[in-house]
């Protein structure tokens, strides 16, 4: 029922009240049950939270595998469970070996540190992080000095000192300890408001613009589909020209070809950028004969009015669904050929003209978004391809990791999705423009200079560093203890 409720905190729902006390009752159930039962209560309950939590995968994928369909939702599933597995065995074994008031902090750092290990490296799953739903409650400004991370640790410590109270009601110290838990998170939060940089950020003065088709994925994927993209795209794009926008961004692959072996296809879209006056990022295929990729093609009329400009590659793809990792002979188990067969890109700039692009599933990777910092850019860039997931909770929850990406780094966010949702986001996590979900739109408004907090300069790898020390520190001090009598 916790992992259920837990669930509710994402969206469609968003309820994200239910967090914090949805928590309370996993940490009551790890720290009530034997070591190896705890640890079991844990994976079910992960079990049950990410098999909701997934239920988007196949939404349109699924078709094209049939009765195999349930592996796109279970199979990451069994795996990403094992965070709340190692949470829950740890928070067990603080119960018994640690200082009492030790536990709702190994439980909410265990917790954020089995989030981030899941979340991370080309298999990582960044997907129904608790952080990403948070950054919509008050506790958002703590991600520019925590992360993503740093608001899960923040919502489990606030669980977990709930659960831990209510596993002996009647103890003062328990009561008093979570009540100060809560006053201090609170007392941590207004301070992070009051001198949270992005509050005060600079006046936009940048024109950008984003196009959103709003063709379905059943629709793009058919014969009609490639011309219907190239006619409403480019006639939208040309309605922009009125409003002056300097960068004007597509989505994910809205060109379903080869752009690279069409040369009158990538002279029209420089031509297009031409007319606009604006660097245009169109999203497409690009096959250089060895390697199969998702790229963004960039067309700047001011660096080349004939062909590409500059290349961007999407680096970081989605494992078993954009390539098969492993093995050469995993592709012929059945339905693997059905998987595609695209290569990592290897880009030498990431950032051109001040903006660096993440494609689709990059964007919910906190480390590969910091580690673009590296070139300062003003802007980022998320072209998506949502309507894979039709109106699922998918596309929302996508989107909300855009507002975090924001709010971590303190940049301006432009985002394209081919169904939505589309917008612009500010630094404090404001959508200052956002489409709904589904139907043909522009996006179009002004983005300013950064507003970076801390965690701008400290990144995920701090913060996981941190939570070691966090979940670690009380079973040190317990064995020093043990070792003095």
């Amino acid at each position: 029922m916790c992992a259920l409720a837990l669930h509710l905190a994402f969206p469609l729902t968003t309820w994200w009240w239910l967090a914090p006390f949805s928590a309370a009752g996993l940490v009551w159930a790890w720290c009530t049950a034997p070591l190896r039962a705890a640890a079991l209560v844990g994976y079910a309950s992960g079990l049950v939270f990410f098999v909701l939590g997934f239920a988007w995968f196949g939404q349109t994928a699924g078709a094209l595998i049939g009765p195999a369909a349930p592996v796109l939702d279970l199979g990451p599933a069994v795996v990403e469970a094992l965070a709340f597995a190692f949470a829950a065995l740890l928070t067990a074994l603080a119960v018994r070996y640690c200082d009492v008031r030790a536990v709702p902090f190994v439980a909410a750092a265990a917790f954020a540190l089995g989030e981030q290990v899941r979340s991370t490296s080309a298999l990582g799953v960044p997907i129904e992080q608790l952080g990403t739903t948070m950054v919509d409650s008050p506790l958002r400004p703590l991600a520019a000095f925590a992360g993503g991370y740093g608001l899960t640790f923040a919502t489990l410590l606030l669980g977990a000192a709930l659960g831990w109270w209510l596993v002996a009601r009647n103890d003062v110290r328990r009561l008093r300890l979570a009540i100060g838990i809560w006053v201090g998170v609170a007392a941590c939060t207004g301070l992070a408001y009051a001198a949270w940089p992005a509050r005060h950020y600079a006046p936009p003065a940048r024109r950008v613009a984003a196009v959103q088709g709003g063709i379905a994925q059943t629709v793009k994927r058919s014969d009609a589909g490639l011309a219907l993209a190239l006619d409403r795209y480019t006639k939208m794009t040309l309605a922009l020209r009125a409003q002056h926008p300097s960068l004007v961004l597509w989505p994910e692959t809205v060109i379903t070809t080869d752009v690279m072996r069409v040369p009158p296809l990538r002279a029209r879209f420089a031509h297009l950028a031409d007319d606009v006056g604006a660097t245009l990022y169109v999203g497409a295929f690009w096959d250089n004969g060895v390697t199969y990729e998702n790229a963004l093609l960039i067309f700047d009329p001011h660096a080349n009015t004939n062909d590409v400009a500059h290349l961007y590659l999407k680096e970081q793809l989605v494992p078993f669904a954009e390539y098969v990792p492993g093995p050469a002979w995993l592709r012929a188990l059945p339905y693997a050929n059905e998987i595609g067969a695209f290569q990592p890109g290897v880009n030498g700039v990431e950032t051109y003209g001040g903006a660096t692009a993440l494609i689709c599933w990059e964007s919910l990777f906190g480390d590969v978004a910091h580690a673009r910092l590296r070139d300062d850019p003003q802007l980022f860039l998320i072209a998506t391809d949502d309507a894979w997931f039709g109106t699922t909770e998918g596309p929302y929850e996508h989107a909300q990791a855009a507002t975090l990406r924001a709010v971590e780094t303190g940049r301006w966010v432009l985002r394209a999705g081919a169904t939505g949702i589309s917008g612009i986001v500010a630094p404090d996590g404001t959508w200052t423009r956002r489409t709904a979900l589904g139907p043909a739109a522009t996006v179009v408004g002004d983005v300013g200079p950064p507003a970076p907090g801390p965690y701008a300069a400290l990144g995920p790898y701090a913060i996981g560093l941190l939570m070691i020390a966090i979940a670690g520190t009380p079973f040190l001090a317990a064995a020093v203890r043990r070792r003095a009598r």
